[in-house]
């Protein structure tokens, strides 16, 4: 289940940070540069590490407390490091930490459980 989540979050932020350079997004999601940057790397980390379910489960719950620092962060500040906060931007990255961590903590339970089982 995490493989499946992280390989699918790795190609979204792929395509949303190059299309975020090709049609800079200034309305409803303000990218700027360094957001864009952010995405890339970030889904190219993602797509790596989504070959191993292990790394995948612990890849979502760090990404998910990542994002729920950023997300909390947002209700704070306008701007940060490069980065344009939106209100839209903000429910978007409380969505992305909610998922990621369900996915990462559910999958290690499920992992658990499925091993408990099998002895």
């Amino acid at each position: 289940m995490a493989s499946k989540f992280v390989k699918v979050l790795g190609i979204v932020f792929l395509i949303l940070g190059v299309i975020g350079f090709v049609f800079p997004m200034e309305g409803l999601f303000h990218l700027t540069p360094i957001h864009n940057v952010i995405h890339i790397v970030s889904g190219i980390v993602a797509l790596f590490i989504s070959s191993s379910e292990a790394k995948s489960i612990l890849y979502a719950k760090i990404f998910g407390i990542v994002y729920l620092l950023v997300a909390i962060l947002g209700l704070f500040t306008h701007e940060f490091a490069g980065i344009m906060f939106m209100i839209a931007t903000n429910i978007l990255h409380f969505a992305i930490a909610f998922s990621s961590l369900y996915v990462g903590f559910k999958s290690n339970a499920t992992a658990t459980a499925g091993h408990t089982a099998s002895r």
